[in-house]
């Protein structure tokens, strides 16, 4: 009888926890964190301690849609003109110093193709153009994943795709690491699927903007996207299948307001 009245003290209480209150980060190591779960708008928050802001599209056009999401929202991009944008920073340029990086994302590939300059692959996340290219998570035509990282003239460092198509119709984590020693590593699910070691052109380091579902000279991926993530350091097979799974936030709430035990869900106002 008592152990139970203690439970039930425990939840009334967590139930009592207001949920304006501002999520503090497990890891604080992110330096960008987009659950996109505004659900509506055309802006979506930054959750890491960067504090970034990612811009739909460009002054109310070429914005992808709120869509359900791996957890909570996410958002569906045409492959033709949506993208989102997020300003740049120092943060974000690390292939060069310290020479490692993780990419990752949830991603619900619809169709893939061939663009304007016979590029059979689409990014999830980019960074660079114009002699600052740097680094890209890719879908490869067919539903391939990958990931690139570049010298600031545009010659790969590391450029390994490969595994089986994730365009299923299925939710899928697609990760990919960048140690400037050991090259790429790319990761669906948890499982690491390709690698590639680094040749000797040095990473580049810019100052281009990050983009969502988008390359600046014209590629555009069609699909739906979830919990995009960036980290200056490499995470390990292990801890990619524990962050992919669980919560970055100390609190995590549903869309109704209610507490949750998903993972991906830091659903705090301002």
């Amino acid at each position: 009888m008592l152990k139970g009245s203690i439970i039930l003290l425990l939840i009334f209480g967590f139930m009592l926890i207001p949920i304006s209150s501002k999520a503090v980060l497990r890891d604080n190591t992110v330096v960008l964190y987009l659950p996109f779960d505004e659900g509506k708008g055309n802006e979506t928050k930054d959750y890491s301690q960067s504090g970034k802001v990612g811009v739909l599209g460009t002054k109310g056009k070429n914005l992808p849609k709120w869509a359900d999401g791996k957890f909570g929202k996410a958002l569906e991009f045409d492959g033709e003109t949506n993208f989102v944008e997020v300003k740049d920073t120092p943060e974000f340029s690390f292939a060069s110093d310290p020479g490692t990086m993780t990419l990752a994302a949830w991603v619900k590939v619809i169709k893939t193709g061939t663009d304007q300059h016979g590029q059979n692959r689409q990014p999830i996340i980019m960074k660079g153009n114009s002699g600052q290219w740097e680094y890209a998570l890719y879908i490869y035509d067919g539903g391939i994943a990958g990931m690139s990282v570049w010298n600031n003239g545009g010659s790969g460092v590391a450029e390994p795709s490969g595994g089986a198509s994730i365009m299923d119709g299925d939710w899928h984590a697609v990760v990919g690491t960048f140690d400037s020693k050991a090259g790429v590593k790319v990761y669906v699910d948890g499982n690491m699927v390709t690698q590639g070691a680094p040749n000797a052109n040095v990473p580049g380091k810019g100052t281009r903007n990050v983009f969502i579902a988008h390359r600046e000279d014209g590629q555009f991926l069609n699909a739906v996207i979830d919990d995009v993530r960036i980290w200056p350091r490499v995470l390990e097979a292990k801890e990619i299948k524990e962050t992919m799974n669980s919560p970055l936030g100390g609190l995590a709430v549903n869309p109704s307001g209610c507490l949750s035990t998903e993972w991906g869900r830091i659903k705090t106002a301002n």
